[in-house]
């Protein structure tokens, strides 16, 4: 499959040189990405699966150019949303604050096109991971969210990505937050196609001093691949909140990797997924605190059931200078039926020693106790165990800040569970 990628055609199309040596450097480097497959998809066979449902790895070149067939899964509750059809950027269905600046690359200012081709070229993991690798080489247009500095945006904004081809999807966007900025994202995929999808996404944030970002995602693809790779670098007391949402996927694999590169950075690392029906959820985060007086917190929760199976990897590193580190890492899971399965592996390296960090897993069934004490209180079975996961999923959601957001993700987590084994 990896001789399937057309990357003479694919620089021929790319207009800009920068990118064509990113491009370049990407392809080469190839070998080496998939070298390191083997370990880091232990768990998770994305490849073998993509390799026996799509032909090439190349993504088409088509676009429906009938826009309005899409209006139906723009949110018309939503004051902000950016859409984006197969990778390509639709500023006529788009609605966006003014002081937001949302570009293709080629669009760019000079001034903006610089930090933004730092960020794009410096923060991947293309040349460690392969779907990272073939999103560089693949991608048609990258996509600039941009905020000068001292701007504030209450309103958080939606990011649309539709997928409705055949062929692979990728999109590729870079967000840069400058000084005192502070923005909130939800993301979220929609496959309108009827066949089978694989969409492969990858995003470098950058955060500058006193910023702060928030960032929702939510994923339910149905019987579909996907894959999600999200790079983050901190600088001087910045401020990072990531909330990941997983139900439904053939297979879904997350990366969510942190560089703490400054002092009194800030990083939340939320997720909780609720799976079944044979669907398979990844989650591999990364944390490397670079400078002193950073904190880190990580937790995520999982309901697993029904042949499912959930994949939880996080790596915590203290470098040597990163003295007065807090860092603290949990993922929790609850198994609801015999062929539900997960594989967790919590990670710390540390190089300092004035460090605080703490690292658990737990897997495990609904508490017995619990259960038969709700229902000799007269509840029924059914209702029991969703009071019991209800509560267990709420240690993730009271995280976040927004209480609309919060209040739209426990209805959606409570619609989830119901779908879910009650015995």
């Amino acid at each position: 499959m990896i001789d399937t990628i057309n990357l003479k055609k694919i620089l021929s199309d790319e207009k800009d040189n920068k990118v064509k040596e990113i491009k370049n450097a990407a392809h080469l480097g190839l070998q080496k990405s998939l070298a390191s497959y083997k370990e880091e998809y232990k768990y998770t066979p994305l490849l073998r699966k993509i390799e026996s449902e799509f032909e090439t790895l190349t993504p088409s070149n088509t676009l429906d150019n009938n826009l309005d067939k899409y209006s139906k899964h723009i949110p018309q509750n939503e004051k902000y949303y950016v859409v984006i059809i197969n990778g390509y950027y639709q500023d006529s269905l788009s609605k966006k604050p003014k002081e937001l600046k949302v570009s293709k690359y080629d669009n760019l200012e000079d001034r903006i096109k610089d930090q933004f081709s730092e960020t794009y070229s410096k923060y991947d993991d293309s040349k460690s991971d392969f779907f990272s690798s073939t999103n560089t080489i693949n991608h048609k247009e990258c996509l600039a969210f941009h905020i000068e500095k001292d701007i504030s945006i209450e309103e958080k904004i939606s990011i649309i990505n539709i997928i409705d081809s055949s062929n692979p999807v990728y999109f590729r966007k870079c967000f840069i937050l400058n000084k005192h900025s502070n923005l909130s994202f939800s993301e979220e995929f929609i496959n309108t196609s009827k066949n089978t999808s694989f969409s492969n996404s990858v995003c470098e944030i950058f955060l500058d001093e006193n910023s702060k970002l928030n960032y929702y995602s939510v994923q339910n693809m149905n019987r579909n691949f996907h894959y999600n790779s999200i790079n983050v670098i901190q600088k001087y007391n910045s401020i990072s909140n990531f909330h990941t949402y997983s139900f439904t996927g053939e297979i879904i694999r997350n990366n969510l990797n942190i560089k703490l590169e400054d002092k009194n950075c800030y990083a939340n690392m939320y997720g909780f997924y609720a799976i079944k029906k044979n669907s398979l959820i990844d989650n591999h985060t990364s944390v490397d605190h670079i400078d002193e007086n950073s904190i880190s917190n990580e937790h995520y929760k999982g309901i697993i059931d029904k042949g499912s199976n959930g994949v939880f990897n996080g790596k915590i590193f203290v470098r040597q200078k990163a003295q007065k580190t807090n860092a603290f890492q949990s993922n929790n899971n609850i198994l609801l039926s015999d062929d539900a399965k997960v594989n967790t592996k919590p990670q710390l390296e540390i190089w300092a020693d004035d460090v605080k960090c703490s690292h658990g897993c737990t897997v495990g069934q609904l508490d017995e106790d619990a259960l038969f004490y709700l229902m000799s209180r007269g509840i029924s079975k059914k209702d029991s165990i969703s009071l019991l996961l209800s509560a267990f999923s709420s240690e993730i959601t009271e995280k976040i800040e927004d209480e609309e957001i919060k209040e739209q993700y426990e209805a959606m987590i409570l619609k989830e569970l119901e779908g879910l084994n009650h015995g």
